[in-house]
């Protein structure tokens, strides 16, 4: 008889909600530390070695129900003025031997295999370090009517991706190479966003050993006035116990002859099971004339 094509369907999300009170504010707030969201991925096998692919990715705020595009109940401005509902990413394509290839609203290749890989705290929560370093200006996160290319070739990923110009004189594109070999993680990337002039170089390394991961990982270009950007950031996770980690690290980025951002972090996570943790976290930043600290307390499930 004739082979019937398999198809799987993955609902998965993250809900994340906790206290504490950002930097820059004195107010101590309900908060969603990390970008809570729900989103649905597929797969079709064509047969032949080829497969279809789908997914899209809601992101919203637990505490009020709402768009978290859209959502300024909480006192904090809108997320995205544009009221994107598949803010995380919205995206078909096809994959193979060769790799895939995405159409839609998606990650930079630089994003995901070299901004988002060296910050102990994955950019969530207020210890978050990925902002202040490696995704200062003219950095983007997601390109809206792009094409993305990802293949793997043993220990290496590759990735670029080229989008739509929207306001700027440029199509926005990014390349990214990442390696990693037993103990050892190495990415670059480089982005080239809209405008005339802006550009930027991410590069990082990170190392494991026994219970401790090290990361140190640097930005370097010019945003839109043409004015030049570095950044940097080190950072560690250490695992205590057979439930804890503790996370700490330092960012800072110059922008032309300013004087630098510096940001330091410090965290807790102990998880509870596999999907569910609970964590905290303080931190302080130095370019602030008041309310330089803020600091999280929250639980994060998973699934």
């Amino acid at each position: 008889g004739a082979a019937s094509a398999q198809s799987s369907v993955t609902l998965y999300g993250k809900v994340d909600l906790g206290v504490g009170k950002k930097t820059g504010t004195a107010n101590k707030e309900v908060m969603d530390a990390a970008s809570s969201r729900v989103g649905i991925k597929g797969v079709e096998d064509l047969g032949g070695g080829m497969k279809a692919l789908f997914g899209f990715e809601h992101r919203f705020n637990p505490d009020t129900g709402k768009d978290a595009t859209n959502d300024s109940s909480n006192g904090s401005a809108p997320g995205n003025a544009s009221n994107v509902f598949w803010n995380g990413y919205s995206t078909v394509g096809l994959g193979g031997t060769f790799g895939t290839v995405n159409l839609g609203r998606q990650y930079t290749s630089s994003f995901s295999l070299a901004q988002n890989v060296f910050d102990p705290f994955g950019g969530d929560t207020v210890a978050g370090l990925r902002d202040t370093s490696l995704r200062v200006a003219p950095a983007r996160m997601r390109v809206a009517n792009s094409i993305r290319y990802d293949g793997a070739f043993g220990g290496v990923k590759v990735a670029a991706d080229i989008a739509e110009r929207t306001t700027g004189t440029d199509r926005p594109y990014s390349v990214a190479a990442q390696y990693a070999a037993g103990p050892v993680l190495a990415a670059i990337s480089y982005e080239n966003p809209e405008g005339g002039s802006d550009k930027l170089l991410n590069a990082g390394v990170a190392y494991t050993f026994g219970p401790a991961k090290l990361a140190l990982a640097g930005s370097t270009g010019k945003n839109a006035a043409n004015a030049s950007v570095k950044g940097y950031l080190i950072g560690a996770t250490v695992n205590v116990g057979p439930a804890g980690r503790v996370l700490v690290g330092y960012a800072q980025n110059k922008v032309g002859s300013a004087d630098a951002d510096k940001k330091a972090s410090v965290g807790y996570r102990h998880d509870l099971s596999k999907r569910t943790f609970l964590y905290t976290d303080f931190t302080r930043v130095n370019k602030l004339a008041t309310e330089k600290t803020g600091y999280d307390f929250g639980v994060q499930h998973n699934f």
